[in-house]
């Protein structure tokens, strides 16, 4: 995929504006190096007990979770609801394999969603949604179905850093029907998963080109700043999206352009 000047030129100033304020965005985990960390690196909620939410992809439930939360963001809404809703399924011990394959807990968690969505807002702080918490009810069986599939899809992962091609995990995980809306596949949220699997060195072969989210928010800064990103309605499509991201904004990933809506009026 190729980039123009005034791409290049473009990327490397948003670049320079995300570093500047870094500080005021309760999603930029940059390091020492102006690397990324990695979104679960700090949710930046923090509990009644001052506790920071935060997910270590060694231990096997916070890896759950991560890929609970790409199924939570697949959907349309606020990154804040994806955020809280992994942190309340950690906080009350609802992050493990055999509590999402048991389907009556499916049916009290759906149940219970619009007022576990209040409680979970009610006991964390450190960011102040743009909009009201909510919890989608077509999430929960997308859950149950990637806990059933959970034995198959760490050992993809394991496949493909021995084969040391990714490509293997992706089109496995997009192959699930029902992890997306209703019967849909997941598909833009692949490299979330990725990438923070990368920015926490879990496989040290995960190439970044695979791991660059050209969600809609990124897509939306990419028009406005002329920065011309692939139409994602594919995994070939998905990859050269990334791609392209990669290569303008290196281990920053997607965030800058992310970032955008937030930066745009700074």
């Amino acid at each position: 995929m190729n980039i123009t000047t005034e791409e290049r030129e473009i990327a490397n100033e948003l670049i320079e504006k995300f570093l500047k304020h870094k500080n005021s965005l309760p999603y930029a985990n940059i390091g020492l190096e102006n690397e990324y960390l990695g979104w679960v690196e700090d949710f930046h909620l923090i509990d009644h007990n001052d506790n920071k939410l935060k997910l270590d992809l060694n231990d096997n439930n916070d890896l759950f979770l991560l890929f609970v939360l790409a199924v939570v963001w697949s959907r349309t809404g606020p990154w804040e609801n994806s955020a809280y809703f992994v942190s309340y399924l950690k906080i009350n011990k609802k992050d493990t394999i055999d509590f999402w394959t048991n389907k009556s807990n499916i049916e009290k968690e759906e149940e219970n969603r619009e007022q576990s969505a209040i409680n979970i807002s009610d006991q964390l702080k450190g960011i102040n949604p743009r909009k009201k918490i909510s919890f989608r009810k077509d999430v929960f069986f997308s859950i149950h179905l990637l806990a059933k599939n959970w034995s198959q899809i760490l050992d993809k992962l394991d496949e493909s850093e021995k084969a040391n091609n990714f490509e293997i995990f992706m089109e496995f995980i997009r192959s699930i029907n029902g992890l997306g809306v209703g019967q849909k596949k997941i598909l833009i949220k692949i490299p979330l998963i990725l990438r923070e699997l990368r920015c926490q060195k879990i496989y040290s072969n995960i190439s970044g080109e695979f791991c660059c989210v050209p969600d809609a928010r990124v897509n939306e800064a990419g028009k406005s700043l002329n920065i011309k990103i692939p139409v994602t309605s594919n995994l070939d499509n998905l990859k050269k999206s990334s791609a392209k991201i990669f290569r303008l904004f290196g281990n920053l990933y997607d965030l800058p352009l992310f970032a955008y809506e937030d930066l745009k009026n700074i």
